[in-house]
């Protein structure tokens, strides 16, 4: 059996050549009967056990494609951004397979010429085989005015926080997506970073730390608040007896300008006009987050050359440069070997390294959040359907 994409037959032959002379004409008919039915019980149950056989292995190579796919595309609209173009996103929309598999067997007989020695018959069998397949996969381009919304509003603070208490590493996952807690602002994903905004960024990593060090000692927790049609989150703090852990909590709140006095503080998104018992938390959009991860792609040193694409300064303090680029793209003429996942842009390659696992998982956390947010059903623009057989 092989498989082939275009429906052209493959011929799998087997013959029995019988002489009268040296087999006799019952017991060479009787050999033809019997390879004959083997022949056609052998392709009656390939056929049977082909199918079953043939769905799980090709719906795990359409899951593998689709999955690499999304990764190229995803480190492609990065290293885009990097160079001040525009990303472009393709969904797909539907993947359609044809299968065809049949089969046959033949019997043939030949009489040949009576001599003075002997009288030949020729007997043969034969079997053929057909099996084809012609995917057809339909893309679907993610435009429009939804598609812009859901890239331009800021993530929402709750599945944020979600993710938090799922499990997601907080650091990592607070310093990528949280832009402002009250009048303390992450760093700006579109600027060269002056010493005054890296220690503002030290600053904003410090209260970050407390929260997550408070949550772990169980005495700060995001709360969800459903009153009729509303549905709210807060900040409570706990009480406790714990003389360091008090101190934390302080230090918290005078950080953040919370008043002492209350132990609840209701989310808001707006920072003018809050109140004693509310908490500024705004949360980065998609394509701000993709902006800020696109810092940390290495530019080659002839790009910089030709002023394709500004240099970005890298802070001395191992500390700094962590939060600053938590995503790191190596660039290189030649493929690289240890590829997470890899991009051909600008006659060079841009790659993750496997063995980068704080990337990774940077990279991993993006793809997430774009996958929720994001919608996938859009259907705007023209469809694009490319009958992968031709």
């Amino acid at each position: 059996m092989q498989k082939i994409q275009n429906p052209k037959p493959v011929i799998l032959v087997s013959s029995e050549v019988c002489n009268r002379a040296t087999t006799g004409t019952g017991l060479c008919h009787h050999a033809l009967v019997v390879s004959f039915l083997v022949i056609l019980c052998l392709l009656l149950s390939a056929c049977g056990r082909f199918g079953p056989r043939q769905i799980p292995r090709d719906s795990f190579n359409y899951n593998e494609a689709i999955a690499r796919s999304s990764n190229e595309q995803m480190l492609m609209n990065l290293v885009r951004l990097r160079y001040r173009e525009v990303p472009v996103f393709l969904a797909v929309g539907s993947v359609l397979t044809q299968y065809f598999y049949g089969g046959e067997a033949t019997a043939n007989a030949a009489f040949g010429k009576i001599t003075d020695h002997s009288t030949d018959k020729f007997f043969d069998a034969g079997a053929r085989m057909v099996y084809f397949e012609r995917p057809t996969i339909t893309y679907s381009p993610l435009a429009g005015q939804e598609f812009t919304q859901q890239m331009l509003t800021p993530i929402p603070n709750e599945l944020v926080f979600s993710l938090v208490q799922s499990g997601w590493p907080p650091d990592q996952l607070l310093m990528m997506s949280l832009e402002r807690l009250n009048h303390l602002e992450n760093i700006p994903f579109g600027s060269i970073p002056s010493a005054e905004s890296l220690e503002e960024l030290r600053t904003f990593n410090h209260v970050v730390q407390l929260i997550i060090e408070l949550s772990r000692r169980r005495v700060l927790e995001m709360q969800s608040n459903i009153k009729e049609t509303l549905n709210t989150r807060s900040f409570v703090f706990g009480q406790t007896q714990d003389d360091d852990t008090r101190a934390l909590i302080d230090e918290l709140k005078s950080m953040l300008g919370l008043s002492p006095d209350h132990s609840s503080f209701r989310v808001t998104g707006r920072l003018i006009g809050r109140k004693p018992d509310e908490i500024t938390v705004r949360v980065r959009s998609l394509l701000t987050l993709m902006g800020f991860l696109s810092r940390g792609i290495e530019i080659p040193d002839t790009h910089i050359e030709e002023k394709r694409v500004e240099e970005m300064i890298s802070p001395v303090d191992p500390e700094l440069r962590a939060l600053l680029f938590p995503l790191k793209i190596h660039s290189s003429v030649d493929w690289p070997v240890d590829a997470f996942v890899a991009v051909w842009h600008h006659d060079h390659w841009f790659s993750i390294a496997h063995s980068d696992h704080m990337s990774k998982q940077a990279f991993s956390l993006l793809t997430y959040l774009f996958q929720m947010q994001a919608p996938q059903t859009q259907t705007l623009g023209p469809m694009i359907t490319v009958p992968t057989s031709q």
